[in-house]
């Protein structure tokens, strides 16, 4: 079988370059083992600021202006909503936040994003904030669960292989070849599990442990994604999602007492409802060390590509991620500096 693409890992980083792949008409085949990744258990918040010091993402409007009419024309082409448009309300903590709130609110870089009116805590009375919140604008919540189950099932069923795939057993050359497949390039989009990955184990993807609770509360609106020590956001049926933890040394799956006990006890400092814990999973996000995007070719193999290392902004950044690195392979258009792996090309020759 003979493709122009072979896709390694199916999470919101191969599902983005398989749709980039499909609407330019080439030919794929998406290869990922059949088990829950960092994608399917994210909240799948597009969020174009960091909450924790009013700024704005990187490149945030380039991502924005990408992703939201994206994840919306998809969910017409799959018969299935999987955005909401959603406003994200950040609980202040201090009369200080809120100064520095109204302080962002007025920055150029953030003016579309921050709504300088605040909202007072009478409108939401189920949730403790006495110092009021402020609210993001432009945000959404993406289904990654529902968007990647059903992209396999409607879009993509004969492209794709439910297997792991196995790094020794590939050949490169004028083409990849693996098993049957021969594909002129293979893009890898692996998550945390490119640790393993021997082609691009030199990069710094050090990777964090995420717990999360889904729980179900049934007063609580649906309307809002609420943002105190941690996320709070509708997943529908009035249920939520809860999270996250961030663990550094811990590179296992498996939950633990004491981070739901962390959740629970964060979740308890604003939301007054009861409610019930209905799940608790982890998964390993693909962070970088310096907080970038992994994009690019093999400092050797021309026809070897990578792209990972999205971590919790997977959801915002992989759609033009994935332009970028569609256009790089086929155009030859340079990627940007702060995201082209280039940037840890010593570490590579080094070992």
């Amino acid at each position: 079988m003979k493709v122009d693409t072979l896709i390694v890992g199916f999470g919101i980083a191969g599902f983005n370059y398989a749709e980039q792949l499909r609407s330019q008409k080439k030919s794929f085949i998406v290869m990922a083992p059949d088990e829950e990744s960092a994608s399917h258990l994210a909240a799948g918040i597009v969020n174009p600021t960091v909450l924790k010091r009013f700024n704005p993402v990187w490149k945030a409007a380039a991502f924005l202006e990408y992703a939201l009419p994206f994840y919306s024309n998809l969910g017409e082409q799959i018969q299935t909503q999987v955005m909401n448009l959603l406003p994200i309300y950040r609980i202040f903590n201090s009369i200080q936040e809120k100064n520095d709130w109204g302080v962002a609110a007025s920055r150029i870089s953030l003016e579309k994003y921050l709504n300088k009116q605040l909202i007072s805590e009478d409108q939401f009375p189920e949730v403790r904030a006495p110092f009021a919140f402020g609210e993001v604008i432009q945000s959404a919540r993406v289904d990654t669960k529902k968007l990647l189950s059903h992209y396999i099932q409607k879009i993509i069923p004969n492209q794709f292989l439910s297997e792991k795939f196995d790094h020794k057993t590939m050949t490169h050359g004028e083409w990849i070849g693996y098993k049957d497949i021969q594909a002129r390039q293979i893009v890898f989009c692996e998550g945390y599990h490119g640790i393993e990955n021997p082609y691009f184990n030199y990069l710094p993807l050090i990777g964090s442990k995420g717990q999360i609770l889904i729980i179900k509360c049934d007063q609580l609106t649906e309307e809002v994604i609420f943002k105190g020590p941690i996320f709070l956001s509708p997943m529908g049926y009035k249920t939520f999602w809860v999270g996250a933890t961030f663990e550094r040394e811990d590179k296992t799956t498996r939950v633990s007492e004491e981070g739901k006990a962390w959740l629970l006890n964060k979740l308890k400092q604003f939301l007054k409802l009861p409610f019930e814990v209905i799940e608790h999973k982890a998964q390993i996000r693909a962070t970088v060390v310096d907080r970038r995007p992994l994009l690019g070719r093999h400092p050797q193999h021309q026809n070897v590509y990578l792209l990972n290392g999205v971590g919790t902004r997977g959801v915002l950044m992989s759609p033009l991620l994935s332009k970028w690195l569609f256009q790089f392979i086929e155009n030859n258009i340079k990627l940007p500096l702060e995201a082209d792996i280039k940037r840890f090309e010593k570490q590579y020759f080094r070992n």
